[in-house]
């Protein structure tokens, strides 16, 4: 080939570069557009504020088809509102039917924490703008006693059991700590909730099948000890609630 063809054939070359670049640049583009299809969504359970007044906490629950969702909170002098960010997995079909929960990774207790304490900062959901009263760590009511085998867990609630508060948040500040026998050791298991408060409610939570449940007023405070664990005597799930206490 002569020299002058060589150099005529440089330009052409190099604009089929350019093409190829743009080609892949278009695609990739579209590829991170699918990637990042995240939306904000309420924060709909109650919220648990640290004794520092930093650490906010939720229980959250998504499906199958869901990432893990991101609990962000967003500060001002004032204000601090909260939100989910939600995001389904990518190159999902848009037609996808996700129901139910995405198995025991798909429900969650989600922290952030903020710059500095919430102090008398009002607490709001960014998306409904409703206000949230955050439930006092400081508050909790402590079991002094557990079964053999239990230990806290970042589970809402017990294995199954995903179609009651604290998915809905309360009408006062409330917290459900769940305990769970032998967890991730598969088998033979059993859940625990205490779920506590602000006020005397009138309504009592219903009990599942198969379930010990007690629910009481005390110090301000309505107290529901429930346990589906049929291992569990009656008699050793008394003693459980008699030794919670505000």
């Amino acid at each position: 080939m002569s020299h002058n063809g060589r150099r005529r054939l440089r330009p052409r070359t190099t604009w089929a570069a350019v093409a190829s670049a743009c080609l892949i640049a278009v695609v990739a583009g579209w590829t991170l557009r699918d990637r990042s299809h995240t939306y904000d969504a309420s924060v709909p359970g109650d919220v648990l504020v640290s004794g520092d007044g930093r650490t906010l906490t939720t229980p959250v629950i998504w499906t199958g088809c869901e990432d893990q969702p991101h609990l962000v909170a967003h500060e001002s002098a004032r204000t601090v509102s909260l939100e989910l960010e939600r995001g389904r997995h990518a190159g999902l079909p848009e037609n996808a039917v996700c129901v139910g929960s995405g198995g025991e990774g798909g429900q969650r207790l989600l922290t952030t924490t903020l710059a500095r304490p919430l102090g008398a900062r009002t607490l709001s959901d960014a998306v409904s703008h409703d206000t949230i009263s955050p439930f006092e760590a400081a508050r909790l009511a402590r079991p002094r006693y557990l079964p053999k085998g239990y230990a806290p867990s970042d589970r809402p609630l017990g294995p199954g059991d995903v179609t009651t508060p604290p998915y809905r948040r309360a009408r006062t500040p409330s917290w459900t700590a769940t305990y769970l026998r032998n967890p991730g050791q598969g088998g033979d298991r059993g859940s625990l909730s205490i779920t506590q408060t602000t006020g005397r409610l009138t309504d009592r939570p219903g009990t599942p099948p198969g379930a010990w449940s007690l629910t009481w007023y005390a110090a301000g405070y309505t107290i529901n000890v429930q346990a589906a664990d049929r291992r569990l005597p009656k008699e050793e799930f008394l003693e459980v609630a008699d030794h919670v206490s505000p």
